[in-house]
């Protein structure tokens, strides 16, 4: 009996120690989120100046825009930003989502891209690659935004073709964008060479058409000759492929690829592709082990709506072994080890990042960019050493006879 009632008590004694741990453990975990305090990112100064230099850049556009005669409809684009196209055109690929081209002319963008450069650790004078549809002129704006307040050189290759309710106004071109905003002195960029953009990078599509129209082909090299841009137009998808990597290559080392929207050259064309996470994505052993030899073409033609699912084997071939051009310029530099921006799927990158989805593109900057959270780590240091405290005591019991 006396045997029993000790046991008891020791029992009821180590219960007691538990759950003075626990609870100390719980209450320093609550004093460190209550004690948590937003501070300024280190480059938020840089961010700020990016967003509003992408200010100015709308600015720019929607006044070129309008002195070219091209109306902004004010239903498609309430905030005038001129950066919003028309659903059909001879530069239209493939369909699109209007409330995607509205949420990526937020300027919180180009600050979030100064911060996705601060993650890598961009210095002055790096280069980057960039790869852009014509689908989302917006996205261009703000990288290049970030370049000029960062000093990171961007090297650009463009394609005309765009996807519904991108740049696909004639006269109004990813490339004529970039013109205006370097004549204007905002953004003093150019690309290094444009290509037709359509499936296979050949400048042909099907879209609102009974039968395919090189119509793309024609205007994009029409362009290419009035801007006196040298222009990419290769008999296939792989010819395209490695003229795109030659130019880049001679602007080596490249730190960062940057991917704007779904041109099969960047993207792919395999069923891969469709799995790539928007956003900052870090080359890992896994993506550099991934053999996309065996990718075919079987992906949807809409990969602005099936961009969704995260993965980390985004695709890659060892440079020297052969290139797989179906497996696209992300899976390329992800071998290589380089990072890659990929800005797809814009809607689900503004949620993850803070951003609002069709709001007001000028809105203040989110703090979830701009700022970083602080949290004390005494509280949490305490509350261990009163729970080891608790678990150590080991206060005899006393028998009495």
């Amino acid at each position: 009996m006396k045997s029993s009632f000790a046991k008891h008590r020791q029992n009821r004694a180590i219960s007691i120690r538990v759950f003075i741990a626990l609870a100390s453990l719980a209450l320093g975990l609550v004093c460190t989120e209550l004690l948590a305090r937003n501070e300024p990112h280190p480059v938020a100064k840089e961010m700020k100046m990016a967003a509003q230099r992408m200010a100015q850049a709308e600015a720019v556009v929607a006044k070129k825009r309008l002195a070219m005669g091209l109306p902004i409809d004010p239903v498609l684009d309430p905030y005038q930003t001129g950066l919003i196209g028309v659903e059909s055109s001879i530069l239209t690929t493939t369909v699109g989502d209007i409330v995607s081209k509205r949420t990526s002319t937020n300027t919180a963008f180009a600050a979030l891209i100064v911060r996705y450069f601060y993650d890598i650790g961009l210095e002055p004078g790096d280069r980057i690659a960039v790869g852009s549809s014509g689908s989302f002129p917006a996205i261009l704006l703000a990288v290049l935004s970030a370049c000029a307040e960062t000093r990171v050189e961007p090297i650009v290759i463009t394609s005309i073709g765009a996807s519904e309710y991108g740049a696909n106004i004639e006269g109004f071109s990813n490339a004529e964008i970039m013109a205006a905003c370097r004549d204007a002195g905002v953004l003093p960029y150019m690309p290094i060479a444009i290509s037709p953009g359509g499936e296979d990078d050949l400048g042909i599509s099907s879209m609102y058409r009974f039968e395919p129209s090189d119509e793309l082909a024609r205007y994009a090299h029409s362009v290419a000759q009035s801007l006196a841009i040298p222009l990419i137009l290769a008999s296939d998808l792989e010819g395209s492929f490695k003229a795109h990597l030659e130019a880049y290559e001679k602007a080596s080392p490249i730190r960062l690829f940057v991917n704007i929207g779904g041109a099969d050259v960047n993207f792919g064309s395999g069923p891969a592709s469709l799995k790539l996470k928007p956003g900052l994505i870090i080359p890992s052993a896994r993506t550099r082990k991934t053999d996309l030899g065996k990718l075919h073409k079987q992906a949807p033609k809409d990969p602005e709506k099936s961009a969704q699912q995260v993965t980390s084997r985004s695709g890659t071939m060892d440079a020297d072994s052969g290139v797989d051009a179906q497996a696209g310029l992300i899976a390329y530099y992800l071998a290589k080890g380089i990072p890659v921006l990929h800005f797809l799927n814009i809607k689900g990158l503004a949620v993850q990042s803070g951003i609002p989805v069709d709001g007001d593109p000028r809105a203040p900057l989110p703090s979830s960019i701009v700022s970083t959270r602080k949290k004390p780590s005494w509280p949490l240091i305490v509350s261990l050493l009163i729970a080891g405290t608790a678990l150590a005591i080991r206060k005899p019991l006393r028998y009495y006879p």
